[in-house]
């Protein structure tokens, strides 16, 4: 299995799961050039793509999605929720409703060579989803960005996952410190906000296991540090697990077969959190 976070922040959101013979793509916060090239340049063909799933309809993860729509024909998913209470952003966005398929949240859907069940998160666009990927009888990828809270069953899907994309957007003082307005702090730290270091942290050393991955997104640039972060993790999460942050606009590519390896690019590279007793997770 390959995979790539090929890009998260407020710059856009889009992580690519591949098994070599089918892709799936979870958000499109960029450009139809820049997906294709970045995935042309790690040898993941377009048309292996079988279907997009959204996990909300925010721009920095969805404003690619009507031209990916238009350029290929395929399918993308959201929740009928987010299609009932979002139209004037879908038409904004011209997204084809032709080529959107809606699903309830815990609905099982299959695609070739995947089956993925969304779950509900919690922020200000409504209708917003996370997602468990299974790849057959291959590793499942768990999915959980903008939501303001953990939600109900996140750690049973969670358990279930041997790769993990975890929001840790903001460090409460550096928010509760930092320049933004008041408004805007309540927004970010409230229920339909983000996650912060902590709840995130805290939820990755419950369910992560020796061998796991886990890769925290959407980390923001104004109100977080990623040495903050990571001295955070290493202080709470488990000897043996793979730990990665990944920062504003970088893109990651890791492989699992066994082993965790995986590559750096834009901000340079950096290594891996390696907690003691890991030996294996490393960026290269």
């Amino acid at each position: 299995m390959h995979y790539l976070v090929l890009t998260t922040g407020s710059c856009g959101n889009c992580y690519i799961i591949t098994d070599d013979e089918n892709t799936i793509i979870i958000d499109d916060g960029v450009t139809y050039k820049k997906l294709s090239e970045r995935m042309e340049d790690h040898d993941i063909p377009m048309s292996s793509v079988r279907a997009m799933f959204l996990t909300h309809l925010h721009p920095d993860h969805s404003k690619g999605v009507g031209v990916f729509q238009r350029k290929t024909g395929l399918p993308v998913y959201m929740s009928d929720i987010s299609w009932a209470r979002n139209m004037a952003e879908i038409q904004r966005q011209r997204i084809e409703p032709a080529l959107v398929r809606q699903y309830s949240f815990g609905e099982e859907l299959s695609v070739p060579g995947f089956s993925v069940i969304p779950f509900r998160t919690f922020h200000d666009s409504e209708g917003s989803a996370g997602y468990l990927v299974k790849s057959g009888s291959g590793p499942s990828f768990f999915i959980m960005t903008d939501t303001g809270i953990i939600p109900d069953g996140a750690e049973e899907l969670a358990d279930a996952a041997d790769v993990m994309f975890i929001e840790s957007n903001y460090d409460e003082k550096m928010l509760d410190e930092g320049p933004y307005p008041a408004h805007l702090k309540k927004r970010i730290k409230g229920i339909y906000g983000h996650l912060s270091n902590t709840e995130a942290v805290e939820f990755a050393s419950k369910v992560a296991r020796r061998g796991e991955s886990v890769y925290f997104v959407h980390v923001s640039e104004n109100n977080n540090d990623t040495d903050i972060l990571r001295d955070l993790a290493y202080s709470k999460i488990p000897s043996g697990i793979f730990c990665k942050i990944c920062e504003r606009g970088e893109l990651f590519e890791g492989f699992i077969d066994g082993k965790e390896q995986g590559k750096g690019e834009e901000k340079g590279t950096e290594e891996g959190i390696q907690p003691q007793g890991m030996q294996e997770g490393r960026t290269i």
